[in-house]
């Protein structure tokens, strides 16, 4: 049996009352129902990201950067697979996740990125496609399947608990194949030959 893959779910929104824990705890239990990963839940909102950049902080600067910054670098690195999870705010996703996302460069690097974006009638889906001009400047690769929720407050039953997952269930397992598969290919490439400068 191949070896687990490292996953990390990133939840991409800090606002209060936010929606974005309830899909990525969703996420991350279809990813280890689907047996290829092992799952980091790394919330931004908990991590104590400095606010702004200081020479230490930044990824291209020599140095000892803050604890903050060096512990979601390690979580980072560890992971070779990720999957962001962000609504769609005025077109596009949340400035604390691209304040998280830029931080960093080589942790992103020849690793895959599926994303899953929640939203109005669009489904957050300007938020992904906004995502997709991001990462491969950082080396990422992002995989063509995604996960989308929209309208996602109008599926709330009785109790409160939303809908909308049990329709989502077959598009998980797609998305979750193509993530192993992204994921499987670029930790051989990686180990066969290091990602040129």
């Amino acid at each position: 049996m191949s070896e687990k893959l490292q996953l990390a779910v990133i939840i991409g929104s800090t606002r209060a009352g936010r929606w974005g824990p309830v899909p990525s705890q969703w996420i991350a239990e279809r990813a280890v129902e689907h047996g290829a990963f092992e799952v980091d839940l790394v919330d931004i909102a908990e991590l104590g990201l400095p606010h702004y950049m200081t020479e230490e902080d930044q990824w291209s600067t020599p140095g000892a950067p803050s604890a903050a910054v060096a512990g979601l670098g390690e979580r980072l690195h560890r992971a070779d697979a990720f999957i962001v999870v962000t609504p769609e705010y005025n077109h596009s996703y949340p400035a604390p996740l691209k304040h998280a996302i830029d931080f960093y460069m080589r942790e992103w690097a020849a690793k895959p990125v599926g994303l899953i974006t929640y939203g109005g009638g669009a489904g957050g889906q300007r938020a992904a496609e906004h995502l997709r001009q991001v990462f491969p400047e950082l080396r990422a690769t992002t995989i063509r399947h995604t996960l989308m929720f929209s309208m996602y407050w109008e599926r709330f039953d009785d109790r409160g608990e939303f809908t909308g997952f049990a329709e989502a269930e077959p598009h998980a397992k797609s998305f979750l194949d193509e993530l192993e598969w992204w994921a499987r290919a670029l930790v051989d490439a990686r180990r066969a030959t290091p990602l040129p400068a």
